[in-house]
């Protein structure tokens, strides 16, 4: 018996020897693989899931930033999704919530192994009752839109991220301190987000047709930057200018140009809206002063309320002073291209050029 015991002891030794041992390889192999093969993208992550499998005591935040390069080059819904639970989960742990970072760094790789993702329950966040029937009633209007698996694919960014903001909100701004919109930035932005996305889903069901007209439109970005506090045009403004007029010379056949005019978070919104439409207008006015017929030009201003950049109020930001320029050919409007579509296929094409560029299919 005393033989049998100590067989068995050794044995487990041996065993916990062998976890130890294995975690080490496993994760250096990662390592010299990575930099060795690093668009090898299936092998990278076979190799994370069998290290994830050997370190139990690894963070969650740490298996799945091992995965991030990988999740950016995928483009899909869930994988956008995780990525937004690990930028959530860095600001957890930077204001040291290390509890609730690694909830939702779980939660991210859950999905990227095909978990489903779902909104996270006011009542286990034991969230402020005053809000309880706003919160359920708009879990409802995103279950709603996550069905739709089509809206998935057309928008998984604004998607991701939509899901993210409620789930931000519920878990970190659902206390009674949170009840103004100056302190619930997360809830403020859902409700923004959620209503373009609506209105982008009715009117797509409206006129069936309209799926067949927007399945592949050919846009081209251009930007124009402009200092704090100013519509006028800069050195570099000019420049970029100049570069428009040039590609614009080329074009032939028909075409559409869509200005959308943005501000930073420093001011009232008011103020921003209006300073963003001046800037719209500048560049409006300059395109038709060398040679763009007007009626071949829209215009947008949009101030604080899709900024490239996510900034608290009252910080400077030129990434978000700008005017975003969108070319549409081979249409006559861009009635049908509501502008998180429309972000949505320029980020889409970008990424296919870099992968090209890179060799990658």
């Amino acid at each position: 018996m005393r033989e049998k015991i100590s067989f068995s002891l050794s044995k487990n030794r041996e065993f916990v020897t062998f976890i130890l041992i294995g975690s080490c390889v496993v994760r250096n192999l990662i390592l010299i693989f990575r930099k060795i093969y690093p668009d090898n993208m299936r092998f990278t992550i076979f190799l994370i899931t069998l290290f994830s499998l050997f370190s139990c005591a690894t963070p969650s935040i740490d298996v799945l930033s091992g995965q991030e390069s990988i999740l950016r080059s995928r483009g899909r819904y869930e994988s956008y999704l995780a990525l937004e639970y690990l930028e959530f989960s860095r600001k957890l742990v930077a204001v040291d919530d290390k509890k609730t970072a690694e909830y939702f760094s779980k939660k991210g790789l859950n999905i990227t192994s095909g978990d489903e993702a779902i909104p996270e329950n006011p009542i286990k966040w034991k969230a402020d009752s005053a809000q309880m029937e706003e919160m359920v009633m708009m879990q409802k209007r995103l279950e709603q839109v996550l069905i739709d698996q089509q809206l998935k694919f057309q928008l998984p960014i604004q998607l991701a991220h939509l899901t993210y903001l409620y789930d931000c909100w519920i878990s970190r701004e659902s206390k009674v301190i949170f009840r103004s919109d100056e302190l619930a930035q997360c809830r403020v932005r859902f409700s923004k987000l959620l209503d373009e996305v609506e209105q982008y889903s009715d009117e797509r069901v409206k006129d069936r047709q309209l799926k067949v007209e927007i399945i592949e439109p050919k846009f081209d970005q251009f930007e124009i930057f402009f200092d704090f506090n100013n519509s006028k045009f800069n050195n570099k403004a000019n420049k970029d200018l100049l570069i428009l007029l040039k590609y614009l010379s080329g074009l032939y056949g028909d075409y559409r140009i869509l200005l959308v005019g943005n501000a930073d978070r420093v001011g009232n919104e008011i103020y921003n809206q209006q300073i963003s439409h001046k800037r719209a207008k500048m560049v409006k006015n300059y395109l038709t002063k060398n040679g763009v017929a007007e009626n071949m030009i829209e215009l947008r201003s949009v101030g604080e309320d899709f900024p490239d950049l996510l900034t608290k109020d009252e910080t400077q930001q030129q990434d978000n002073r700008v005017v975003k320029i969108y070319v549409l050919r081979g249409a006559k409007s861009f009635e049908n291209f509501p502008l998180p579509l429309i972000e949505n296929f320029v980020y889409r094409e970008s990424l296919l050029k870099s992968r090209k560029e890179r060799g990658l299919k």
